[in-house]
């Protein structure tokens, strides 16, 4: 099932092209039933294609084409193409749905390819009626989507769609003007699209978790988050679960609420009883899944995790304990406490009861914030700059997608209409599909760069300025560029061609970006060297997803389209494998669902401005710390906030290697945008001082790593920095990020 987003992003064109490659793989595939609307590229891929005939129906005079049933089984293919998933038939059909006669084609033993736009999913229908303010009346069950054996969306950005409109591409001019000032109005589009992109999202999610080789994956995977908040007192109950809610619909995450009960539902008391009936009816209110669970002679704090790790929950909402009950508290009985040592793959989100703070908004004192290198202070606002060049990024969840296909194919076009574009450079890794869509683009000359012996060929920047084409094509985003070259990578190549006025576009696949690089190394085992700092997508004025399901990808690699053939076993035993390409698929989606959502915001945002709060991530010098930063960035992108970055100095005098590792996470740092500022410890506490510079940026939230806690019987005399902000931050609401570890 292809799904899309809205009439002309290319759901018949691309089903069509999947049809002749079935076809060419010796599988018998014919048309059904569909209509090519006129557009010339799409009824050139019917190619040699069989088309069965329609069932022609005479409704009071009227004529009426379906798909012929009959005729299709009687012919037996393998597989038929049969479009407009959500018509409804014309009466004297034999089924009143198109999609019950594809039901009725595979019952009886035929593979079928079909498309429908997203708002004729029912239940989605409700949000994309909200979103366009349109009624939709033609709809299919959610449930039928999940019979699809793959699920595929067609990404295309409301600019672009805009574009094949106005070019007559979608409906006849006369229409047009309607269309964009209507339906296609650039706000319903990006809902739309964000829609599409969030319900395959679902649906990838739903699968990877019956997939075979999800088990290989400790904790959660994928891209969302799942947000449980433990509830108890019901004075507190009300404020903890409007905090979980607002969170989870920033994040569009799904919302949990825990209740722990001391015995089991039949056992507890009538004035308890009551109690848990005002807090599954507060959680209720706030759209979030209820769930109780006894304790059964367990810890609140062992309880909690279980039923974390059972709902693959990645955040753990908690009141911070009040303070006439800490010193009742023995170490053990704490909630938090347990939870800071035991949770793996899940963050802990302690919320302070006192959010004010009488500190002037003020910078703290140290470094001086903002001073680094970062070249874009405001991303978006550069790539409105009407002198600067524009930039598009095609980006996929894995090698061979297509990104560079789709490149090419799309240059084509732009050449067609007299755009000047050009290749500067483009890594075809021998595929032949890409090399034939080289045909009739000029192609500038690489740098070539000798380092020793080998040659390496590198984007001539300069060559490319000399040309001065409107558009300029460059592959691989995230590569280092060799020694010698004008700049250290090829995104900042990029950046030069923007400031010069000419068009690039480029690609990338979502493990090389800054931000994802632990949640990847977790999923597929790889540490991904080469990375793309988060800001730069931002520069994009589109961002394109190229969506192949992973069965489609594991049968490219197959067919050798991917690698060589010495590399395919290996590539189907690690990376490739469907688990691994399921989890990035996953990712992939929602980063350009999350990427519209936040377009859209920022449009709002402009219209009526907010003031941003701030993220504090406190770190020391250590390799988890990059970690952290990547995390606070991650949650600081979401809210719109600013991220600064404390690192607090205990020792007077640091060694050569501490010097080395304070600059690494400064630099990095730096290319997040975060605030970055170093204080001496103050009075030997290192949790005083983080308090301190909390108060002085009126922070609404600290980022902090999971402290590794002293055992034993005086465990207790034992504390943390972290121990001591939760005794005197309850101004601030504390995120801790958990350690995937072992022991």
């Amino acid at each position: 099932m292809f799904i899309g987003s809205a009439p002309g992003v290319g759901k018949t064109y691309t089903m069509l092209r999947a049809a002749n490659d079935l076809r060419a793989r010796g599988l018998d595939v014919v048309i059904g039933l569909m209509d090519h609307h006129g557009r010339p590229e799409t009824e050139m891929q019917v190619g040699s294609l069989e088309i069965i005939a329609p069932l022609t129906l005479h409704v009071k005079g009227r004529t009426f084409e379906e798909v012929n049933l009959q005729a299709i089984c009687a012919r037996n293919p393998d597989i038929v193409v049969i479009d407009e998933l959500a018509h409804t038939n014309a009466p004297g059909s034999q089924f009143p749905k198109r999609y019950m006669d594809v039901e009725y084609l595979l019952d009886h033993g035929i593979s079928v390819l079909s498309a429908v736009n997203v708002q004729h999913i029912e239940g989605i229908h409700e949000e994309a009626e909200v979103v366009t303010g349109i009624s939709v009346k033609e709809l299919i069950p959610a449930a039928f989507l999940r019979k699809a054996r793959e699920v595929e969306v067609i990404d295309v950005t409301p600019e672009t769609l805009r574009q094949r409109l106005l070019d007559g591409s979608i409906y006849p001019r006369d229409k047009v003007n309607h269309a964009l000032q209507n339906f296609f109005q650039k706000s319903n589009l990006s809902g739309l699209r964000e829609l599409a992109l969030r319900v395959v999202a679902e649906d990838v999610e739903e699968r990877l978790q019956n997939a075979y080789g999800r088990n290989k994956i400790p904790g959660p995977v994928g891209a969302k988050e799942t947000i449980m908040v433990c509830v108890n007192y019901l004075v507190r109950a009300q404020p903890l679960i409007s905090r979980g809610y607002r969170m989870a619909k920033r994040l569009k995450a799904d919302l949990y609420v825990l209740c722990v009960s001391d015995v089991a539902e039949d056992l507890i008391s009538e004035k308890e009883r009551e109690r848990i009936r005002r807090l599954n009816h507060l959680a209720m209110e706030y759209d979030a899944e209820w769930i109780l669970e006894p304790r059964n002679d367990r810890k609140v704090g062992e309880v909690i995790m279980s039923v974390a790790e059972r709902m693959n929950v990645t955040q753990i909402v908690f009141g911070q304990t009040s303070k006439n009950r800490r010193w009742r508290l023995g170490v053990d009985a704490s909630p938090v406490r347990h939870l800071m040592r035991s949770m793996r793959y899940v963050d802990l989100r302690i919320m302070g009861w006192d959010s004010e703070v009488s500190t002037p908004h003020d910078h703290a004192h140290g470094d001086e914030p903002g001073s680094g290198s970062h070249p874009l202070r405001d991303a978006s606002a550069w790539a409105k700059d009407g002198r600067r060049g524009k930039l598009t990024i095609y980006i996929g969840a894995a090698p061979g997608v297509g990104k560079t296909y789709k490149m090419l194919q799309d240059a084509r076009d732009w050449r067609k209409k007299g755009v000047d574009v050009v290749v500067g450079l483009i890594e075809t890794h021998g595929r032949e599909e890409t090399i034939a869509q080289f045909t009739g683009l000029e192609v500038l000359p690489k740098r070539e760069v000798a380092i020793g012996i080998p040659l390496y060929d590198e984007l001539d920047v300069e060559g490319i300025l000399r040309r001065k084409p409107q558009v300029v094509l460059i592959d691989e985003l995230a590569h280092t560029n060799a020694p010698g070259s004008m700049h250290e990578k090829r995104y900042q190549d990029i950046l030069l061609l923007l400031e010069r006025g000419i068009d690039v576009v480029t690609a990338v696949n979502v493990q090389h970006l800054e931000s994802l690089h632990d949640k990847v190394e977790h999923i597929t085992g790889v540490r991904v060297r080469e990375r793309v700092p988060d800001w730069f997508m931002k520069v994009a004025s589109e961002v394109k997803l190229i969506d192949v399901t992973p069965e489609t990808l594991q049968q490219r690699l197959l067919d050798g389209k991917i690698y060589s053939q010495d590399k395919i076993e290996r590539a189907l035993s690690h990376f490739f494998q469907i688990a691994n390409l399921s989890a990035l698929r996953e990712i992939a989606l929602l980063e350009v669902a999350d990427d519209v959502d936040q377009r859209m915001e920022k449009v709002r945002e402009d219209e009526a401005p907010k003031p941003r709060e701030r993220i504090l991530v406190c770190v020391n010098h250590r390799p988890h710390s990059e970690k952290l930063i990547r995390r606070g960035w991650r949650i600081a992108d979401r809210l719109n906030a600013e991220l600064w970055v404390l690192v607090v100095i205990v020792d007077e005098k640091l060694s050569e290697q501490e010097e080395h590792d304070l600059l690494r996470i400064r630099k990095l740092s730096e290319q997040f945008d975060a605030q970055f500022i170093t204080r001496p410890v103050a009075n030997h506490s290192v949790g005083c001082t983080i308090v301190d510079v909390s108060k002085e940026l009126q922070a609404k939230q600290l980022v902090t790593g999971q402290p590794i806690l002293a055992r034993g019987p005086l465990q207790f005399l034992r504390k943390t920095p972290i121990d001591y902000v939760l005794e005197n931050g309850d101004f601030v609401d504390l995120h801790i990020v958990g350690i995937a570890r072992d022991s």
